[in-house]
């Protein structure tokens, strides 16, 4: 049945992530769904779960009858990614394979427990499987699985993450895991930026300055306001809080920083902070790379080349020649509004022909 865009019965398989703060894409594609119609949401921390019910338990619990509902979601926090538990499927009661109701899974962090997940999609006979990767990575998982994948970035949440028109008081930021196991290029940045005699802390600013008495930067780079932390039990300021930001004190460190550093995650994933960057108006600053299409060099980035060869250059052209980093942030920021969570799901549900 086609309906409206806004009038459809949607049932929801997700862990409450409401109060998670460590990455906000679980919530707002929650968020985003609601815009399509009425949503029943059945998971973990929600008051109607109970381990042991089955599909036809959750759908009686959502109030409607089988044939009322338009669409199941299975959403990126269902699934259990505690590697200490080997399956992924969190509640193998809940079969979803005997309906015949459209039913889109949203494949996460796939490189964790892949094989299981695999497995997990086949046995529920999805209609569609989303994921980040790209046709050359997901090929092979269509014939293992017989089951349709489409790619679907991440996106963004633009009333949460927008410009607070903060004071940009520092001229280079980075936040978050060097992620050595995915790629050198977050580490060869560090060595850059750090004096090799202090390459072994984990920030310039908190508990580590305790740790490291001299300035830890090189001296090339102490002319530049930096805000470096990356994730660490001793990566806290003086009061005992996280250098790691989150919540409303994470998008405030965007608002705050005129250029950002990052790169793609494991298996070239284009995360989540990129969309974040675009819509706070802070400059990415990023290795080369395609990147999907999605950014390009001088446009709504700045990137420099892997061996860091023109990095220094680029760098104090990005934080000082405001000219050009207003003209690129404001075409980030434009860009942003067309990768939202609402514009994924449209496409997404005009694909499954649920939405007119």
């Amino acid at each position: 049945m086609v309906n409206k865009m806004n009038d459809l019965n949607i049932l929801v398989l997700s862990k409450n992530m409401e109060n998670y703060r460590s990455g906000y894409y679980h919530q707002d594609l929650i968020d985003a769904i609601h815009k399509f119609g009425n949503v029943f949401l059945y998971g973990i921390k929600y008051p109607n779960y109970d381990i042991n019910d089955t599909i036809g338990d959750v759908i009686n619990k959502s109030g409607w009858n089988i044939d009322d509902i338009d669409l199941i979601i299975v959403s990126t926090s269902w699934e259990n990614e505690d590697p200490r538990i080997l399956e992924s499927d969190p509640r193998p009661k809940i079969n979803l394979s005997k309906l015949n109701i459209p039913k889109i899974f949203f494949l996460n962090k796939e490189y964790k427990k892949l094989d299981k997940k695999l497995e997990y999609i086949k046995k529920n006979q999805f209609d569609l499987v989303l994921t980040v990767l790209p046709e050359e990575k997901f090929k092979e998982w269509e014939k293992l699985t017989g089951i349709k994948f489409m790619q679907s970035h991440f996106g963004i949440n633009i009333n949460r993450f927008r410009p607070f028109g903060l004071k940009r008081m520092y001229d280079f930021s980075f936040t978050g895991s060097l992620h050595t196991q995915y790629t050198n290029l977050r580490l060869l940045v560090k060595k850059e930026i750090f004096k090799e005699s202090k390459i072994h802390i984990k920030s310039n600013k908190g508990l580590w300055r305790l740790i490291s008495i001299s300035n830890p930067i090189n001296e090339n780079y102490q002319k530049y306001r930096i805000y470096w932390a990356e994730w660490h039990p001793l990566s806290r300021d003086f009061w005992g809080r996280s250098l790691l930001p989150n919540g409303k004190k994470y998008v405030e460190l965007l608002n705050r920083s005129k250029v950002f550093f990052n790169t793609l995650s494991a298996e070239g994933i284009f995360n989540t902070r990129f969309f974040e960057l675009m819509a706070t108006k802070s400059l990415i600053f990023c290795p080369e790379d395609s990147y999907y299409g999605i950014l390009k060099d001088g446009y709504n980035c700045i990137m420099f080349k892997k061996d860091l060869s023109n990095f220094e250059d680029k760098l104090e052209n990005a934080i000082f020649n405001e000219d050009i980093r207003n003209k690129i942030v404001e075409n980030a920021f434009k860009d942003s509004k067309n990768h939202t969570y609402e514009g994924r799901l449209k496409t997404i549900f005009n694909y499954l022909g649920v939405i007119k």
